[in-house]
C-alpha cells in the first residue's frame, strides 16, 4: 500500500477546510441528494462526499457506507486531492498503490474508484466527490462529465453555506451592537446624569461663594470623592463594553481578593453609611482568587449595591470560602429578603420584575441577570438564598482552575439576553434590584 503524499499547499488547504465549518456537521439534504444522484448516474453501489482532514477523511454524505470517516493514510481521496482532474482506479487489486489497502482487502471491498476533486473558490482541494464499486469498471464520458458538474455543485453549496453562516453572524452582531448601544445610552442617561448634575451643582456653589470656608473644604472633599467614583464607573463601563464587543479578552490571573473588595467598596461606602448599614469584610489579607479582574468588579459591585438597596439599618458582609476546587465569594445582608416565588425566577429573562429598595430606589430588574450572565462567562455560577425579613445571601462560585471562554461560548450566553435594553447600573451592570 502506498499512502498519498501531502499536497504542497497542505496548511492553506486545511485552513480553508476548517474555515468552512463543515467537518462533523449533521446530514444535509442538498449533499445527500448529490451522492444519491452520483450513484444513479454512475451506476455504483457506493458514492460519497469526502473531506480530507489532517489525519482522516470524513464523509459529509454517503450511499452504501456505514462509517463516517476512515484514516487518511488509507483514503483514496487523499490521492484525488493531489490533482485537479478525475482520479480513477479501475481495478484496485492490480494497482500497487492499493492492492493491499484495508479498504480493498476488507470492508467495503473497493475495486473501482473515481474521485473528482472538490475545490474552494481560492482553488484549495479539500475533498472529493466519489463513485465506488466492488467490481472493476470504466466510466463513460457522460458519467465523467456529470461527476465534474456535480463536484462543482458541491463547491457552490459550500460557498453558499459559508455565505449564509456569515450573514447570520453579521445579523447577530448587528443585533448585539444595537443592544449594546441601547445599554450604553442607558448608562449615560441614568448612571452618569446624577453624579454629573451634583458635580455641576457643587462647582456652582463654590463659584458663587455660597458656602463658608469650612463648608467649602467639605464640598471639595465630596467633589473629589464623586469624581473618583464617576471615573471608576466609566473605566469599568469601558472594560465591560469592550468585552461585550469581543475586543477585549477575558484575562485570567491571580487576584488578591481582600484588596479588590476594599477597592470596590471605597466609592460605595458613603451610600452604605447613608442607609445606616454596617459593613464587614471577612476575607483574610493575601487570599487569592484566579479569575478576570474586571468581571469580578462587575459582579461584586452589583451584589454590594443590591444588598445596600434592600437593607436599611442592617449589616452587609462579604466573605470567602475556599476548597480544593472552588472559591465561593458570598455577599450577605440583613435586609428585606426576596419572596420565595421570586428566587426561582431571578435568572429567568422572561420573569424579570422591578422592585423598589428600602428608600424607594428603582431598578430595571437586570442586576442579578447580568451578574449571572458574567459569572457563567468565566466558568462560575451564582446561587441565592433568602427569606422575607431575614435577608439575602448571594454566592459567586468560581473554579480554582478557570479557562478563559471562547468567542462561541461568550456569544451563546449573550444571545440569551440580547432583547434586554433596560438601564444598567454601576460598572455597566443593571441598576441594583433583587426582584
Amino acid at each position: 500500500m502506498k499512502s498519498a503524499e501531502l499536497p504542497a499547499d497542505e496548511d492553506k488547504r486545511l485552513a480553508e477546510l476548517r474555515g468552512l465549518d463543515i467537518l462533523d456537521t449533521d446530514a444535509e439534504k442538498d449533499f445527500d441528494d448529490i451522492v444519491h444522484l452520483v450513484a444513479q448516474i454512475c451506476e455504483t453501489p457506493i458514492s460519497n462526499i469526502s473531506f480530507v482532514d489532517a489525519d482522516r477523511q470524513w464523509f459529509k454524505a454517503a450511499v452504501g457506507l456505514e462509517d463516517r470517516e476512515t484514516p487518511r493514510d488509507v483514503a483514496f481521496c487523499a490521492h484525488t486531492i493531489l490533482g485537479n482532474e478525475l482520479f480513477v482506479v479501475e481495478d484496485a487489486t492490480t494497482d500497487e498503490r492499493f492492492h493491499d489497502n484495508p479498504l480493498v482487502t476488507d470492508n467495503p471491498g473497493i475495486r473501482f474508484y473515481a474521485g473528482m476533486p472538490i475545490t474552494t473558490a481560492s482553488g484549495a482541494r479539500i475533498g472529493a466527490l466519489c463513485a465506488i464499486d466492488r467490481t472493476p469498471r470504466i466510466l463513460t464520458e457522460e458519467q465523467i462529465a456529470a461527476l465534474g458538474v456535480l463536484s462543482r455543485h458541491v463547491s457552490t453549496l459550500l460557498e453558499l453555506r459559508r455565505a449564509h453562516a456569515q450573514i447570520l453572524e453579521q445579523n447577530r452582531r448587528l443585533q448585539e451592537l444595537s443592544d449594546l448601544k441601547s445599554r450604553l445610552m442607558a448608562i449615560l442617561a441614568h448612571d452618569l446624569r446624577s453624579p454629573m448634575a451634583n458635580i455641576v451643582s457643587f462647582i456652582s456653589l463654590l463659584q458663587n461663594n455660597a458656602v463658608t470656608a469650612d463648608e467649602q473644604q467639605e464640598l471639595l472633599d465630596e467633589l473629589a470623592s464623586m469624581l473618583k467614583s464617576t471615573e471608576y464607573l466609566l473605566s469599568n463601563v469601558i472594560g465591560w463594553s469592550s468585552r461585550e464587543l469581543g475586543e477585549a479578552p477575558f484575562l485570567i490571573h491571580d487576584i488578591p481578593l481582600e484588596s479588590l473588595v476594599r477597592e470596590i467598596l471605597e466609592p460605595l461606602e458613603k451610600d452604605i453609611a447613608a442607609k445606616s448599614n454596617a459593613l464587614a469584610v471577612e476575607i483574610e489579607a493575601g487570599e487569592i482568587v484566579r479569575s478576570d479582574r474586571n468581571v469580578l468588579i462587575f459582579i461584586i459591585w452589583n451584589l454590594l449595591t443590591n444588598a445596600n438597596k434592600f437593607t436599611r439599618g442592617g449589616r452587609i458582609t462579604v466573605s470567602v470560602q475556599k476548597d480544593s476546587e472552588v472559591t465561593r465569594i458570598r455577599v450577605r445582608d440583613t435586609g428585606v429578603g426576596i419572596p420565595p416565588d421570586r428566587i426561582s425566577t431571578l435568572f429567568d429573562w422572561g420573569s424579570r420584575k422591578q422592585a423598589a429598595g428600602t428608600d424607594g430606589e428603582r431598578g430595571a430588574g437586570l442586576a442579578m441577570l447580568f451578574c449571572h450572565d458574567f459569572a457563567r462567562k468565566i466558568g462560575g455560577q451564582i446561587d441565592v438564598k433568602s427569606g422575607l425579613g431575614h435577608g439575602t445571601a448571594v454566592t459567586l462560585s468560581l473554579p480554582n482552575t478557570p479557562v478563559a471562554p471562547s468567542a462561541s461560548e461568550r456569544n451563546q450566553v449573550t444571545t440569551e439576553r440580547q432583547a434586554a435594553t433596560e438601564p444598567y447600573g454601576h460598572n455597566g451592570a443593571a441598576v441594583a434590584d433583587q426582584a
